[in-house]
């Protein structure tokens, strides 16, 4: 645990820059084309700061600009977007098929741990969704047993899941001081 958050250093691509991606991959899939003004638009930011975020993504391979001054993937930026929207997509459908978020916040919570999650992890989370979303008996009756299920957290010291303090009994109390 103690070298843990170093690891964090580690991902291969910021928030700022998927969303660049992600940008760039709407607007082509919408207009054919993409430039950095038409990022800029998209994310609402300045162009200033979005050709910093794509001379990064150049420099690291994931982005080319050709003669016309025009943006295209790369096969590996192609890789990497769809590794990200994959992920994306499980984590939100999750969120809402499994821990009944609603969409909105879903979506939201999808997105700021989309580009953290290791390959490996979204594949584990996409075969787990595909069981927990199939039609087996099995997961019928799981489903309707988590939905009466109701946690009651019993004693801190015993928790496998708390350390200090109960983390249950606080965020229970924090929403319903709302």
């Amino acid at each position: 645990m103690k070298e843990m958050w170093k690891k964090f250093d580690e991902v291969e691509l910021t928030h700022s820059s998927v969303h660049h991606l992600m940008a760039m991959h709407e607007l082509l899939k919408k207009n054919g084309y993409v430039r950095g003004v038409d990022i800029a638009k998209y994310l609402k930011i300045s162009r200033s700061s979005v050709s910093i975020t794509l001379r990064k993504l150049i420099a690291r391979g994931y982005v080319v600009e050709d003669e016309n001054k025009f943006y295209l993937f790369t096969e590996h930026g192609e890789e990497i977007i769809n590794g990200v929207l994959s992920k994306r997509n499980i984590i939100r459908i999750f969120f809402e098929k499994a821990l009944r978020l609603d969409a909105e916040t879903a979506e939201a919570e999808a997105c700021k741990i989309e580009h953290l999650l290791g390959e490996i992890t979204g594949q584990k989370l996409m075969s787990f969704m595909g069981f927990y979303l199939s039609d087996r008996t099995l997961v019928k009756a799981f489903q309707q047993e988590y939905e009466t299920f109701r946690f009651e957290c019993q004693d801190t010291q015993n928790c496998d899941i708390c350390e200090a303090n109960c983390y249950f009994r606080s965020s229970v109390s924090a929403q319903e001081s709302r």
